[in-house]
């Protein structure tokens, strides 16, 4: 049996691609979310260009109960220069349509949520 130290597992979870710290944000919202009595919340996400981020520009799109997608892009917007997917917050909320939303370097995604029963759903992204 191999017992890790919490300095060696909170090391770990930060070397992780934009997507996945995308979802991470989503897991612990969706949580404090869920333990409320609020019926609407958002989620920042202040996106990071280390490790394996975007420094520049990006885009993310959340595919209809698929895939959540970060599109890094050069300086001036018009190419994509790297790219990292999930399928990892699909745990914590439900995403019933695409969305697609175009960011400025450092600008942070917010992410809405509503309770739709026991469900919690993406319901847009600015």
């Amino acid at each position: 049996m191999k017992v890790f130290s919490l300095p060696l597992l909170a090391l770990l979870a930060a070397c992780s691609d934009g997507a996945t710290r995308i979802a991470y944000d989503i897991e612990s919202g969706a949580a404090a979310f869920r333990d409320s009595a609020a019926t609407s919340y958002s989620i920042k996400h202040v996106p990071e260009a280390y490790p394996e981020g975007c420094g520049g520009p990006y885009a993310v799109q959340f595919s209809a109960e698929s895939i959540l997608v970060i599109w890094c892009k050069d300086p001036g917007a018009s190419r994509v220069i790297g790219s990292h997917g999930t399928t990892y917050h699909l745990r914590f909320v439900e995403v019933p349509q695409q969305l697609n939303l175009d960011k400025r370097a450092g600008e942070p995604l917010y992410i809405d949520l509503e309770k739709h029963g026991e469900q919690v759903v993406v319901v847009d992204i600015r």
